[in-house]
């Protein structure tokens, strides 16, 4: 049909355009607003919307779980770096004691106490007897052909002359590298000879010159006392000296004490193959109060049920690790604790609650963790055995 001849008839092109949405709204949408109306605040899409940040109670809570976490993780740390260094002072022990037997296995013998406060023992024997005897008959079995002067053998007990004499005698951290240092290969001058752990006085002393026991070497860095210069600190430290018996010169010893990297204390030794503690219980270093007081420890019998004040006797208490050595150390903390109410009963007849018997103890406190040649692990783990 012709379109002209009907104007008002809309044409089928506007209609198609009209339904695709190019020309007009189609009869499913609402009317939008009438011309001139402000048009409506335009929305942003929902992809797009802003987050809510944290509130202050979530991010308090954050932070309180980090610290925890934190925490644990140090706890866990320092229990790592505390193990790590227990266990390397029980190994350097295990080399100290092996280099003991080997000592025993070349000598015949495990190296005497020479502590010695001058007195006398439980059992009412003079401790001068007891280790000056022990000293002199330790050096007739190793050195049978041995030439040194008996005054400075006896300087060893604390029993020698005046201007030789080592004060109530060679302590128990001194033993370990005095004995275990190596002596002369000379047989006639173990302590005098070449390579003994005696030296002229006029060229000093060459630690790297002694002799050395077979089976462990030592660090020599970690010998003390020292000054800042690093050589034996004289106020802090204890010597000897005496005339040499080959030229008339004069010689001196040193007595060093030898502790683990690290740490202030040293490794103790004390000699528990020759009596019981009635006979002979000496501290670490007798005649110096204030410090620890160190003793061997002690346990009784076997097949003793108990202690009792009226019923214990003296000889049912002997030594921990009997008939052998002990050598201890106070372990990580570097402190020794009470040891002394691990004597011999004889100072706690009224009290014999007092006593602290190895392995039971109980050990806590600083003396938890010290370690010792016949414990796997510190006291504390002993006790739990």
């Amino acid at each position: 049909m012709d379109t002209a001849a009907n104007p008002t008839r809309p044409t089928e092109m506007p209609t198609a355009l009209h339904k695709q949405g190019g020309w007009g709204r189609s009869a499913a949408q609402p009317p939008g607003p009438p011309l001139g109306a402000p048009a409506g605040r335009p929305q942003p899409p929902r992809g797009n919307a802003r987050r809510r940040g944290f509130t202050l109670t979530e991010l308090l809570v954050v932070i309180a779980i980090i610290a925890v976490l934190a925490a644990l993780v140090t706890v866990a740390a320092s229990r790592a770096i505390s193990k790590a260094g227990q266990t390397r002072i029980s190994l350097e022990i295990s080399e100290l004691s092996r280099t003991l037997e080997d000592f025993k296995g070349k000598y015949l013998a495990y190296p005497p106490n020479g502590m010695n406060d001058h007195g006398v023992s439980a059992s009412n024997q003079s401790l001068d007897n007891i280790v000056s005897s022990d000293i002199e008959r330790m050096f007739k079995k190793a050195f049978p052909r041995n030439k040194e002067p008996r005054d400075l053998i006896l300087a060893l007990a604390g029993v020698g002359p005046s201007g030789t004499n080592l004060e109530n005698g060679m302590r128990a951290g001194e033993a370990l590298y005095f004995w275990l240092g190596g002596f002369s290969d000379d047989p006639e001058y173990p302590i005098s000879g070449q390579g003994g752990p005696s030296f002229d006085v006029s060229t000093g002393e060459v630690l790297e010159d002694r002799n050395r026991q077979q089976g462990y070497e030592f660090d020599l860095t970690r010998l003390v006392p020292r000054t800042d210069a690093g050589i034996f600190d004289e106020n802090k430290g204890r010597f000897i000296t005496y005339q040499d018996p080959r030229t008339g010169n004069p010689r001196r010893i040193n007595f060093w004490q030898y502790v683990p990297s690290g740490f202030e204390q040293p490794f103790v030794y004390f000699d528990t193959s020759r009596h019981k503690p009635a006979d002979y219980e000496m501290p670490a270093a007798p005649g110096v109060n204030n410090g620890p007081q160190i003793y061997a420890l002690t346990k009784l019998r076997e097949g003793l049920g108990g202690v009792s004040a009226i019923n214990t006797p003296f000889t049912d208490i002997i030594y921990a690790n009997n008939a052998k050595y002990q050598i201890l150390h106070p372990g990580i903390d570097d402190a020794w604790g009470e040891y002394s109410r691990n004597v011999s009963l004889a100072q706690y007849l009224s009290d014999a609650s007092q006593y602290l018997p190895y392995p039971s103890g109980p050990f806590t406190g600083e003396m938890a963790d010290n370690l010792a040649n016949f414990v796997s692990g510190t006291l504390a783990d002993a006790q739990e055995e």
